[in-house]
């Protein structure tokens, strides 16, 4: 019986490496794949440290935007804007806090990845798509001077290591920071003009695509938790935009995404449609 000749081949193949021209030519490619795998490696450490704690602010933050979407932010819109007491202060600082808290995460992940290739990681390049898609003009809620602002203001540091302001410290530094209240007034103005429906809309988008980010980079939940969508409290229009822009554009990486916007389908990537009838509210 025949038998391929293992030791032979291992030996020439061994003779061709130690030949100093061979080592020569060889050089630059060993040196640009131990490279690359660096960059790899790197990427992927940053990935385990910063993604678990952002999906668990963004599972907080698209918990509290379904919460207000079933209401239709009526919290909202009873609140005066001045002179709040303290049951309607610490609503409208929960909604702050949790978007700044998402934000605060967004910014930690920045400056980690700083010196670092995301893309090289196959969950780092689909959280880059989401975070584009996010701050994108037609996306985010505030400008992205105004949204980096408001993430650093609730970043602690504490000697080399960096964490979130917990919600206490910052109900108590609103309360009594003119600072921290004047970072914070542009978000509070989109909150508080979610009693019109184009401003409801915007919010209520931002939150699919931030129920779509937890759903592709933790399909299983291990991090967060399964929450059903509310397609029936989107309008036409917002449903055209996430399925023709946002998923068919940005997010072509989210499967099904006819589970968030209900009555529309995806086709030829996002050019046409097909709709059913559904709840306008």
């Amino acid at each position: 019986m025949w038998h391929f000749p293992w030791k032979l081949t291992a030996t020439f193949v061994g003779g061709l490496l130690a030949s100093p021209l061979l080592s020569k030519l060889l050089l630059p490619l060993v040196i640009e794949f131990q490279k690359r795998r660096e960059i790899a490696v790197a990427a992927r450490a940053v990935i385990q440290r910063q993604l678990d704690p952002l999906l668990k602010a963004a599972d907080e933050l698209q918990a509290k935007l379904r919460a207000l979407a079933e209401e239709d932010f009526v919290e909202f819109c009873r609140m005066p804007g001045t002179e709040l007491d303290s049951a309607e202060l610490v609503n409208l600082c929960s909604t702050l806090y949790l978007m700044a808290q998402f934000w605060g995460r967004l910014e930690l992940l920045r400056r980690e990845a700083f010196h670092v290739e995301l893309s090289r990681n196959r969950q780092g390049k689909m959280l880059q798509n989401f975070l584009r898609c996010l701050e994108s003009k037609r996306v985010r809620l505030v400008d992205r001077a105004w949204q980096r602002a408001i993430g650093d203001s609730v970043i602690l540091m504490n000697g080399s290591d960096f964490g979130i302001l917990s919600f206490k410290s910052f109900v108590e530094q609103y309360e009594t920071s003119e600072r921290l209240r004047a970072w914070m007034r542009p978000l509070q103005e989109v909150l508080f003009e979610t009693r019109y429906r184009r401003t409801r809309q915007r919010v209520l988008q931002y939150g699919v695509i931030m129920h779509a980010l937890i759903d592709t980079l933790d399909p299983k939940h291990y991090t967060t938790n399964y929450r059903p969508p509310y397609p029936n409290k989107l309008s036409k229009r917002t449903k055209h935009e996430l399925i023709g822009r946002v998923f068919g554009i940005y997010l072509v990486e989210v499967r099904h995404p006819e589970k968030y916007t209900g009555a529309l389908t995806r086709k030829n990537k996002g050019r046409r449609f097909n709709s059913t009838p559904f709840t306008r509210r």
